[in-house]
């Protein structure tokens, strides 16, 4: 009896290791699962990251070859503007030079006829009335004066409308080259467009994958960042503009200073200072970058985390960006988030700044004065709606551009 119940024991601790074991084997099993889908979740969102980051190098080539195309673009459409202008007054001048000349031609046909005339008569009058050789030569080289003063005349009229002839023949090879050129030119960047929305299509389906890991927020405070970084080297750069201006200044005071104690004529420096310091000027009168409809406002919720830190202006593709004030262009380049962008220097630690343009006009170090053409609208930087970043900083911080632009 002691025996089987052993026995019974036994097999139940069999049965128990057993079932353990299995369960054991299993839970092992689902961990296995569970690791794998992790690591299998991990290398798709690795694959993710580098086929984005791949897409936004790309991106940013085709941006910022579709900004010299659209910059290209716009000059020659101002030179073929001016290019018109001056097909119009050489149709203009030629008109009032034929009109002069019909006026000229019947003019002179008069004179040579009245010449002729007066001319016959008074040599026959002189001949019948035996006046002596001297006064026959005056009044002959009268007359022949009169002629060449007249054929010099129209001449001179001749090569005038020859000339205008020319340059107008000129000015419409030139006009058929430019629109020749357009052409070619809207051709390409059409294609180039297109390009841009297939890879943008593709930016936005990663970013909707990759806004479920909070991916979105780590790439829009990565592009902040990144857009710090460059302001404060666009400000350590103007810092020492300004300070080697002013050295120079004060180096060429010395001089002049010495000169004037040497009895030379030594003249006061002019110090190079940058214009268009917002110090100066009044809130509420600076003019606004372009017209269009005011999507975001400054300190508005960009996500749960970030806020807006400039203005976001609605406007179609190809607007032209004006300069709110004058100052000199420190930065104008392609950055990730934010597309072709351009920072302007004012002066007295004041900045502003251009994003998602179509393409930039200026390039750094040039001077612009406000009301100045920069840029063209668009919506570089993947954003899938055209318009304007704008922001204004002082000392680096972003400020508040509504209060410094004008009203209505």
């Amino acid at each position: 009896m002691g025996k089987q119940r052993l026995i019974v024991s036994l097999l139940l601790i069999s049965t128990g290791l057993m079932a353990g074991a299995f369960a054991w084997a299993d839970e092992s099993k689902d961990l296995k699962n569970v690791q794998g889908q992790i690591a299998s979740q991990k290398q798709d969102v690795q694959q993710q990251k580098k086929q984005l980051g791949q897409l936004q190098q790309q991106l940013a080539i085709d941006e910022k070859a579709i900004s010299n195309l659209a910059r290209e673009l716009n000059q020659t459409q101002h030179k073929l503007k001016e290019n018109e202008t001056a097909l119009a007054r050489l149709d203009k001048e030629h008109q009032t030079l034929g009109k002069q000349a019909e006026q000229q031609q019947q003019l002179l046909a008069e004179q040579l006829r009245a010449a002729y005339q007066n001319g016959r008569h008074d040599y026959l009058k002189l001949l019948l009335n035996g006046q002596d050789s001297t006064e026959i030569d005056r009044l002959l080289h009268y007359y022949a004066h009169l002629n060449q003063a007249r054929a010099d005349a129209l001449q001179q009229l001749t090569r005038t409308r020859e000339q205008l002839a020319d340059n107008r023949r000129q000015a419409e090879q030139s006009r058929n080259q430019l629109n020749q050129l357009l052409a070619r030119q809207e051709t390409e960047r059409q294609k180039l467009n297109d390009q841009q929305v297939k890879r943008s299509q593709t930016a936005k389906q990663l970013n909707a994958a990759l806004e479920q890991s909070n991916q979105r927020l780590t790439n829009l405070q990565q592009a902040a960042g990144h857009l710090e970084r460059q302001i404060k080297a666009a400000q350590e750069r103007a810092a020492r503009e300004q300070a080697a201006r002013e050295q120079a200044a004060r180096e060429q005071a010395e001089r002049n200073r010495l000169a004037r104690q040497q009895g030379g004529s030594g003249k006061t420096p002019v110090v190079a200072k940058t214009t268009g310091s917002f110090a100066g000027l009044a809130k509420g009168t600076l003019p606004w970058p372009l017209k269009g409809s005011l999507i975001h406002r400054f300190g508005g919720a960009r996500t749960s985390q970030l806020n807006w830190k400039g203005l976001l202006i609605g406007s179609p593709v190809g607007k032209e960006v004006s300069a709110i004030a004058s100052g000199q262009v420190v930065y104008a380049d392609w950055l990730s988030g934010f597309g072709m962008v351009m920072v302007i220097d004012h002066g007295k630690g004041y900045m502003s700044l251009y994003g998602h343009n179509q393409s930039l006009l200026r390039n750094p170090g040039d001077k612009v004065k406000v009301g100045q053409p920069i840029a063209l609208s668009g919506e570089s930087g993947g954003q899938d709606k055209p318009g304007l970043y704008f922001e204004i900083r002082y000392q680096g911080q972003a400020i508040d551009p509504q209060p410094w632009l004008t009203r209505g």
